[in-house]
């Protein structure tokens, strides 16, 4: 074995430098490196110990260097971040360290660790921990990896890559708790790919004196001696991961050395443990002298019963190189499956053992192997990891196929057994620590099988069922276990996900389409006045097609004449497809299991005009939003996902990642927890169910930057600080969750216009997530939503105002249920924007508004409130997309008042949720409620006096949520400044302190005793 290391006195170095170098290692100055290199013959070793610093000149020889097999150790933290020039120049770049995989390198904060473990994988370090004494009191990194550049399924947007490499802890850093908060060592392991056989170490700590007195460079020659040995690829895999009482188990021990990796003789000891006690042991022999995949086959000798079987591998080879695996599976447990009763939907929560539970929940695969946990179970590392998510009061735990279902059942109504048992065993590994499962069927759009449309096509939706009933029907009597059927769906072009409907255009589709407007309205005279189009454009039903968006004027100019109107009705009927579609699979589900919950996994999708849960609620138990990019709108997205009469789940939530101009992370480690914590106290605002992070860990092993980002532990396995958010909301549900029963529903509504928000001018968006914005924070109201089509829940429970936030044109059935609704309840009514546009924006008389006109609106308006004059302001294109309302003469700047049988209408004429003027908003907003005789539920008070004042805090979201007999409450800084608020809620005052970017919850009794908060924060009741 050769060991060439890299040391220059004359060269930057980053810390204190070693007083003397690696007994075996010929040293090399930057002059005569690149040389060195490219003379190096395998298997080599080469040590790097200028960390950040590496001559720019040898690149390219290091590079080939570790494409020829070569292995490497580097010590310094942000490793080769800065190439330094011949002239000695340097500065911060990434390009360097990215040739190597690592997408991006975080600074990881140690300062809590209490003591360091050796890595449980390779445990070369174990015997080094007493000496060992690093100072971590400044820092370690994290490196990011992404080594997967293809998919495994090129056409399935959720698809997986080759595993090229692998990370893992050499030593972990642990904190009081035992928990993993960094990994000073690491090792990358490359399995395939360019660099496969290559072992690369890397020591992420910046050396002190400390280090070199505590045996610094003693350490640095033993990982060295483990790198130079290369890649030996091991795995212990069972020929099932779950077993019936009974059989045998028979597994496969295999091993290969990859690359240039060293042939050695190995000795495998296996240990067996049936229910934590040692049922077997074995020593198994294994060469890798030889080329190619080296495996044994044995089979345990006691027959299988129900329980938990793991098993503990060490590999010692005679050069010295240590490998530890682990793994396990289970015998089916009937009894455990069996264990407590389902979980059930209520209005607003969920129920589990007669109890409320809010969520705090997790989307978990696995550690080692990600999105193929599925074809390569490892029993042992679930149980570690769940029990990891169990005792941070985690309750939820989701998971799924997100890609290569056919692997599943390639042929249609024959499923892989083995892939089935994988699946039992993951649901019976999470009921063993009491976590309700959400398992997901598809991703994106169904699989299709040999049919033609996913959704329409009765050969696939026949092929889904029987796919899915191979799984339910092993799951009719367990109980914590519920069915997701899809994760964000999109309609119906698999290839044109995340961006509205996509038609393909096939027969099928074509025919839906036009059943679905004949059963609206027969008459195609109809069809062609609300289109726009003349007999001879529409002569009959045959010239019907769905719209692809090329074909629509969905800009104020085009260059082509394009389609308006058909937009909306196309809209409209894939929403109708994809409830007939829920509806029709869950009914398929319940058939088997009647009381077992099933929902649809969906995205932000009310923005891209995809599928609404206010279409398709009455055909799940729950309904859900992920949400993702619109960390401006959390509180929009929560609210408008709440339908009346069913649970929703903020079902994922994470932190995309965000780069800066020059390609660099944007966002630190404690930035992104501060923003997942505002995300998950959303997740419970509105009286929406919980929060449920996405993901557990990073995924590296897909061709994707953001899947390599995203995850509550770093992909070597450590947790990262927002994996406390975690927690501190497990204690605090865990605490308070029973006591959230009876919500008192927001004594304002807010119908979403879903006909504009539908059409080819959608302006609803906008609208009311300034409508939001501005009830939220400058008042602290409590809302609730329905959809325009549907306002019966209203009658049963009308509000005090309900608001229409400039629908501009609104749906005739819309207005007709209003109308009913007034002429049975004294509501106040809000509407703003024009009061005569149909669904197609053409004017139209509607009652009471006899007088009422439109015109276009002007850069600057004027709005009179009660005696106040005000301004309203439209930027940008707003006078080129928009109507006004006004009376016969023209004019808007009145507001009107309309009785509308027990009730009344306040019309505003302005579009005044897309003026650019908030004060304007509010004192409408201010007008309506006291119209509607809404006093607050609490105040802003002044520290000294107590006093109230009007001025909301700037940024400061709070909102309170009354229940039978405890009220929650929720506070979010949105802005850069610390804050100490101040308020009133009936006779009871408080105070607290509000971090910059931080949020809050805690819950007081009906004395107003403050009785939890979360982090045990304190909240002062004054």
């Amino acid at each position: 074995m050769a060991m060439l290391a890299f040391y220059d006195a004359d060269f930057p170095f980053w810390g204190v430098r070693p007083s003397h170098m690696p007994q075996q290692a010929v040293m090399h100055c930057a002059d005569t490196l690149s040389d060195a290199l490219n003379r190096a013959t395998m298997p080599a070793v080469f040590v790097h110990l200028h960390g950040r610093y590496f001559p720019a000149a040898a690149w390219p020889a290091l590079l080939d260097f570790l494409h020829r097999g070569g292995n490497m150790l580097t010590l310094g933290q942000a490793v080769f971040s800065q190439p330094v020039g011949a002239n000695g120049q340097h500065q911060p770049q990434a390009a360097l360290f990215r040739q190597l995989d690592i997408h991006e390198i975080q600074n990881v904060d140690a300062a809590h660790s209490s003591h360091l473990a050796a890595g449980a994988n390779f445990p070369w370090l174990s015997e080094h921990l007493e000496e060992l004494d690093l100072n971590l009191s400044a820092s370690t990194d994290s490196l990011v990896l992404m080594p997967t550049k293809t998919k495994d399924q090129p056409l399935d947007s959720g698809s997986a890559g080759p595993m090229d490499a692998r990370i893992y802890p050499l030593l972990m850093a642990l904190d009081a708790q035992q928990q993993h908060i960094a990994s000073p060592i690491v090792l990358i392991e490359r399995l395939r790919g360019a660099m496969a056989g290559s072992r690369q170490v890397f020591a992420n700590i910046t050396p002190d004196d400390q280090f070199w007195q505590q045996g610094g460079m003693a350490l640095l020659e033993q990982l060295a001696k483990h790198a130079a040995y290369g890649v030996t690829e091991c795995w212990l895999k069972p020929g099932f991961a779950c077993y019936e009482p009974g059989e045998h188990a028979t597994l496969t021990l295999q091993a290969e050395a990859l690359g240039q990796a060293q042939g050695q003789n190995w000795t495998a000891t296996i240990t067996t443990r049936y229910r934590d006690a040692v049922i077997d042991q074995k020593a198994l022999q294994l060469n890798t002298h030889h080329a190619g995949l080296q495996s044994l086959r044995f089979t345990l000798p006691h027959a299988i019963a129900a329980g938990l079987y793991t098993l503990q591998v060490e590999l010692r080879s005679e050069q010295g190189d240590v490998i530890d695996l682990q793994q396990g599976f289970w015998g089916r447990d009937a009894e455990l499956l069996a264990r407590g009763t389902r979980m059930r939907a209520g209005r607003d929560y969920f129920i589990r053992d007669g109890k409320t539970t809010p969520i705090v929940g997790m989307t978990y695969m696995a550690g080692d192997v990600h999105r193929k946990f599925l074809h390569l179970p490892n029993v042992a590392l679930w149980q570690q990891e769940m029990g990891t998510l169990a005792s941070m009061g985690v309750n939820y735990l989701r998971t799924g196929i997100w890609s290569a279902w056919r692997q599943l059942m390639f042929v249609d109504g024959h499923a892989n057994e083995a892939l089935l048992r994988a699946i039992d065993a993951f649901i019976l590994t999470a009921a063993s620590h009491d976590l309700e499962c959400c398992f997901t069927f598809f991703a994106f759009t169904p699989e299709a099988w040999e049919g033609r449309n996913p959704y329409l096509d009765p050969r696939s939706r026949s092929a889904q069922k029987r796919f899915i009933r191979s799984i339910v029907s092993r799951h009719t009597d367990t109980k914590r276990v519920h069915w997701d059927l899809i994760n964000e769906p999109s309609l119906f072009d698999p290839q044109r996900i995340f961006v509205g409907p996509r038609s393909l255009g096939d027969a099928l589709e074509t025919r839906a389409f036009i059943r679905h407007l004949q059963a609206i309205n027969p008459d195609l005279g109809h069809w062609q006045r609300a289109w726009d189009l003349s007999p001879a454009q529409l002569a009959d039903w045959s010239a019907v097609r769905p719209p692809q968006p090329e074909d629509i004027g969905f800009n104020t100019t085009e260059i082509a004449v394009k389609q308006h109107g058909i937009w909306l009705d196309y809209a409209l009927f894939t929403q109708a497809v994809h409830r007939e579609w829920a509806a029709d699979l869950a009914a398929s589900i319940k058939a088997l299991i009647p009381d077992v919950m099933v929902c649809v996994g969906q995205d932000e999708a009310l923005g891209q005009q995809r599928p609404s849960p206010f279409f398709f609620a009455d055909a799940v138990d729950y309904t859900s939003v992920h949400s993702w990019w619109l960390n401006d709108a959390l509180g929009w997205d929560s609210l408008f996902s709440k339908t009346p009469n069913t649970p929703n789940l903020i079902q994922e939530t994470g932190i995309m990642h965000v780069a800066r101009a020059n390609g660099r992370s944007r966002r630190s480690e404690a930035e992104l927890m501060q923003l997942l914590e505002r995300k998950y106290a959303y997740a419970y605002s509105y009286g929406n169910a919980g929060a449920v992070q996405w993901i557990w860990n990073c995924n590296y092993h897909m061709d994707n930057i953001n899947e390599s980002h995203i995850g509550a532990c770093r992909a070597d396995g450590s947790q990262k600080p927002e994996a406390a958010i975690t927690a501190a909301f497990g204690q605090f549900i865990k605490n308070t969750g029973v006591w959230l029963e009876n919500r008192q529903l927001a004594n304002i509504a807010v119908v979403y216009p879903f006909s504009n928000d539908y059409s080819n001018r959608r302006t609803t968006l906008a609208a009311t997530q300034a409508m939001v914005r501005n009830l939220a924070f400058e008042f602290g109201a409590n809302l609730r939503a329905v959809g325009e089509h549907d306002l019966s829940s209203l009658f049963a429970a009308p509000p005090q105002l309900l608001l229409l936030p400039c629908p501009q044109n609104m749906d005739a059935t819309c207005w007709q249920q209003i109308e009913q609704l007034l002429a049975e309840h004294p509501i106040t009514v809000l509407l703003t924007g024009p009061a005569t546009l149909d669904r197609y924006f053409n004017p139209c008389q509607r009652a009471p508004f006899h007088h009422a006109n439109i015109r276009n609106l002007s850069r600057e308006e004027t709005l009179h409130i009660a005696d106040a004059t005000y301004r309203a302001s439209y930027i940008g294109e707003a006078s080129a997309q928009l109507d006004t309302g006004c009376d016969a003469a023209g004019l808007a700047e009145q507001i009107e008042h309309v009785s509308l049988g027990q009730g009344q209408v306040i019309w505003c004429p302005l579009p005044l949720e897309l003026n650019a003027n908030p004060e304007t908003l509010s004192a409408l907003y201010q007008y309506a409620m006291n119209a509607a005789g809404i006093q607050a539920a609490w105040h802003w008070i002044e520290a000294e006096t107590g006093k109230q004042i009007a001025q909301a805090p700037t940024g400061i979201f709070l909102q309170q949520q009354p229940f039978a007999a405890h009220t929650l409450w929720i506070a979010v800084n949105e802005s850069s400044r610390a804050r100490t608020l101040h308020w009133q809620a009936g006779e009871h005052r408080y105070r607290t302190e509000l971090a910059a970017g931080r949020a809050l919850l805690w819950l007081t009794d009906q004395h107003g005793v403050v009785i939890d908060s979360l982090w045990q924060h304190p909240v002062e009741k004054l």
